[in-house]
């Protein structure tokens, strides 16, 4: 999962300000929250940065242990793949 790339369900909705994320799941009829790391992490993803390279952002960033950031990413990201909010794309 650390260097596949994820497309953005069509289905999802997003607000991005200082306060963090608000995700819209129209589809699920969902709401769901995030602090402004998440956002920073939504934005990439939508991007289509892989959850390795944002590791390293957000490790350069917020000055922490890449290896937490990695694992912290790879939270998050398991989190919208479960909620159906994004799909991966595996490398190729």
């Amino acid at each position: 999962m650390e260097r596949d790339r994820f497309r953005v369900s069509q289905a999802v909705r997003a607000s991005i300000s200082d306060d963090g994320l608000v995700l819209l799941d129209l589809d699920g009829g969902r709401v769901l929250a995030s602090n402004a790391i998440g956002g920073h992490i939504w934005q990439l993803l939508e991007a289509r940065v892989t959850p390795l390279e944002i590791a390293r952002q957000l490790a350069a960033s917020y000055g922490i242990d890449e290896e937490r950031a990695l694992h912290d990413v790879g939270a998050f990201v398991s989190a919208l793949s479960t909620h159906g909010l994004i799909a991966e794309e595996p490398a190729s």
